[in-house]
This record gives structure tokens, sequence and C-alpha cells, in this order.
């Protein structure tokens, strides 16, 4: 067996002999090992679109003129008060206080399966929408901002998303993630509220076609049925490529977010 696949191995936390090798006397190829990866690592597609039409034509001209993926920014406030108050409930329950981030990337991850579409890479004229939801979070590391992977947001409980969480953020500030905690993401979301920050614009992560900024929860004056009360909200920031998805949808997503927010009853009813 090669130095070569061992290494590898080893960055994915593979035991070699579970692998059926189809080498000689059994052994694992290369290829065994590469199959291995991508059937429990990578997302599974769902569906593959040809860009033609219209849409070839939008992209043709919109790559020739940026010579990269087409960045446009959508903003949107949102109420944060009944979040708030889930995450005191659910602090009760669980006997530890959840992180927003966490909270947050559960609502996401809803509003991403009512909206598919937006998880999604393209590459070479062809848009992937993928099965799998599998979030990068962006995490302040020693070596800069990196973002590791949460494979299946959706289909975890609140539980299970916070130990990985932890896991990812712990082992990312001491320097020991892995290639496969950065390998088949298809929607990345990054938190700068920490920080003070109000609104940005996040920078797509290729060749995914869209990326989430989350911004601090501020107090601010809200009109509600007449009168003036104070309320949190926060805004979010959505970057999308142009070239794969158009305002309107976009904007249907990040309005499908906002209300996973507002009503996070709906989301972890059952936590």
């Amino acid at each position: 067996m090669s130095e070569e696949i061992r290494i590898i191995a080893e960055q994915y936390d593979i035991d070699l002999s579970k692998i059926k090798g189809s080498g000689p006397n059994g052994e694992v190829t290369l290829e065994d090992l590469e199959e291995y990866i991508k059937e429990h690592f990578f997302p599974k597609v769902k569906e593959e679109r040809k860009v033609f039409g219209i849409r070839k034509v939008i992209a043709e001209r919109l790559s020739k003129s940026y010579r990269e993926a087409v960045h446009v920014t959508l903003n949107m406030e949102v109420e944060m008060d009944s979040l708030i108050k889930m995450r005191k409930e659910l602090a009760e329950k669980l006997g530890i206080k959840p992180s927003y981030t966490v909270l947050m990337l559960k609502c996401i991850a809803k509003a991403i399966r009512d909206f598919i579409e937006i998880n999604a890479t393209m590459e070479e004229g062809k848009i992937t929408i993928y099965e799998n939801i599998n979030i990068n979070v962006a995490v302040d590391s020693p070596i800069g901002l990196i973002t590791p992977v949460i494979r299946d947001v959706d289909r975890k409980s609140l539980e299970e998303l916070l130990q990985d969480y932890a896991d990812i953020v712990e082992r990312a500030k001491s320097g020991r993630l892995k290639e496969k905690d950065f390998v088949g993401g298809t929607f990345t979301v990054t938190n700068l509220g920490m920080l003070g920050v109000d609104s940005f614009t996040p920078i797509i992560n290729p060749p995914q076609i869209a990326i989430l900024g989350l911004n601090r929860i501020a107090q601010k004056p809200l009109v509600k049925d007449g009168e003036i009360k104070i309320g949190n909200v926060m805004t979010l920031s959505l970057t999308f490529d142009h070239r794969a998805i158009d305002g309107a949808p976009a904007a249907r997503f990040l309005g499908r977010v906002k209300h996973y927010l507002k009503h996070p009853e709906e989301v972890f009813g059952n936590e």
C-alpha cells in the first residue's frame, strides 16, 4: 500500500481495513479510496441543470464582464425577539446556553430545504443542486478566516449541531482541522455579529452560488400597530451569484430565513 493512500486516509480518519480493495490480494487502491471519500464526505447530487438559452447568454456575458462570480448582495432586517426568547427556553431544557450561530444555522438550513436551488454550485457552465445541506461556517483561526463544513445541518438535532459546531471551532483555533473538514460544502454562513458589524457584503465561497452574512443584534425602535416599540433587530446580508440565480428567488429565500428566525417554534418545536 502506497504512502499516498495512507496519508489521504489519515486526513479523512478512514480505517482502510473497512474498505473492500480491488487491487491484488484485495489491496486498497487509490481509486477505491477516492470512491469511498466521494460516497462518505461529498453531498449527494439532487439534480444537475445545463445552462442554456437565455440563462446561458446571461452567464456568458456576465462571466466575460467580471471573469468570476457576479456578486449581488441583498440586505433584509429581521426581528429577533422570538429567537432570543426561544434561546432562553432551550437553555433551560439543555442546561447550556446555545450559541446564536447554531440556532440560526438550524433556521437557515430549514429555509434552504424550502428553496433547495440556493444549495448549489456553478462550474464550467453547469449548475449542480445538492440534496445534502452541508454548511460551511466561517471561523476565525490563527491562520485567518477559514470555512470548515458542518454536514446535513437540517437533519441533525440541536444537540448534535452544538457538538459539531463546538468541535469545529475548537479544532480550528488549535490548528487541528483536516482536509475532510473543508470538502463537500453546499452553502456558506459567516457571522460578524459578535464583532459589532451591522451590515457587510459577504464574498461567495466558490464554486458555491450563495453566502449568508449574519450581523449584530441591536435594539431599535419599531412601529407596531401604530405604536413605537423597542425591539431586537438584525440585518441579514445575502450575496448570490447572479449568473446562477435571479434576484427574486434569492429574495424569497432570504424572506424564508427571516420567517423562521421570527417564528423559531416552527424549527425547534420538537427540541
